[in-house]
């Protein structure tokens, strides 16, 4: 069997899979038809046993298997397909929902990444899902087409053929595209730091069309900060006589904020013009997978992050009462003007009061 860019050797056998408290999932007991036999969350499924592994990639994976959740064009039967056997023991007044889910990849150290099967976590959604359809499902894969590419209000002529298509995909780190746009899109997406050397703010905006909607992408998700030789201001921004109407904010120039992009050249079907959205797209969009009715939703996920300083110093007391009656301190200890360490310990003291975690 050929995963990615090695292959697998094994044999085909049948056991039993569980998804209960003991893998740490909650299971709705009513969903379950119990035709089986077996307790709600348990099925039989057909899997590949591996015997003999290719060095690449295996030898870099962490983990003891994979979890495949194609279309049932990647399977060899249906047996091996884990949304066509949990459909059939599911409940038939829920089947509309029954052979999708959606996968929610948390942002921060704060937050867990889940899973559901047999429909979606409304919870996790800032906005109502936005649908598009799969590309030939006879593939396998979750593929959607790509109706035209943008960087912030320039379109790119590389799609304008109608043959630019993106896989939805957990297992890439990076966002991936065609060799033939790497070098052009690099170089419209790279641009100078703001002044503390980051990248979390102004920047060009990456913004994939599809049919009703759009994915779009801040320099947040898709760049990281890189040093560079030159010197740390950018003129003119600095001169006395600056003109009165120039409202661009400084930049620095010693910090400049590079494309964090993949190149993967694949051969058609799949190929050769291919975008891969991997984890940064699935950070910022929670994404539905059904594949009853061969479809993929995208809608802006709900991430908690942390108070400002201004919000902090407002529940010092009370942050501050954990830490010291910890170390048997008197909470009148507390400095009168806070320091970074008091900021960063009252931080680590939002772990005990997670009720003052704000969530946009």
């Amino acid at each position: 069997v050929e995963f990615g860019t090695g292959e697998a050797t094994g044999v085909v056998v049948e056991d039993i899979i569980c998804m209960d408290t003991r893998t740490n999932a909650f299971v709705d007991h009513s969903l379950w038809n119990g035709k089986d036999g077996l307790q709600p969350g348990c099925m039989r499924m057909h899997f590949l046993a591996a015997t003999d592994l290719s060095e690449e990639p295996f030898i870099k994976f962490g983990f003891d298997g994979v979890f495949g959740l194609s279309l049932e064009g990647l399977s060899q039967t249906p047996q091996h397909n884990l949304l066509s056997v949990m459909s059939h023991l599911i409940e038939d007044r829920h089947q509309c929902a029954s052979q999708s889910f959606g996968v929610f990849l948390a942002n921060n150290a704060q937050e867990e990444s889940d899973i559901a099967f047999g429909g979606w976590n409304e919870g996790h959604l800032l906005e109502e899902l936005s649908w598009a359809p799969v590309h030939d499902p006879s593939l396998g894969h979750w593929i959607i087409p790509i109706k035209s590419m943008r960087v912030d209000d320039e379109v790119l002529d590389f799609c304008n053929d109608g043959q630019c298509r993106a896989a939805v995909d957990t297992g890439t780190a990076l966002l991936s595209v065609p060799p033939k746009i790497f070098r052009e899109l690099f170089e419209l997406l790279r641009h100078e730091s703001d002044l503390s050397g980051h990248c979390q703010g102004h920047g060009p905006m990456l913004h994939f069309e599809f049919e009703d909607f759009s994915v779009s992408m801040s320099p947040t998700e898709y760049s990281a900060p890189r040093r560079t030789k030159k010197s740390l201001m950018r003129d003119p921004e600095f001169e006395e006589d600056q003109p009165a109407n120039d409202t661009e904010a400084p930049r620095r120039r010693d910090f400049r904020c590079f494309p964090l992009l993949m190149t993967l050249e694949l051969e058609e079907p799949l190929g050769p013009k291919l975008f891969i959205l991997g984890e940064p797209v699935l950070r910022k969009y929670y994404t539905v997978y059904d594949a009853r009715q061969k479809r993929i939703g995208f809608g802006r996920a709900v991430h908690t992050s942390d108070p400002s300083r201004d919000e902090l110093l407002t529940h010092a007391p009370e942050l501050d009462g954990i830490g010291l009656e910890e170390k048997g301190l008197n909470k009148k200890r507390r400095r009168t003007n806070p320091t970074m360490f008091d900021v960063f310990r009252w931080r680590q003291a939002l772990k005990v009061l997670p009720g003052l975690r704000k969530t946009p």
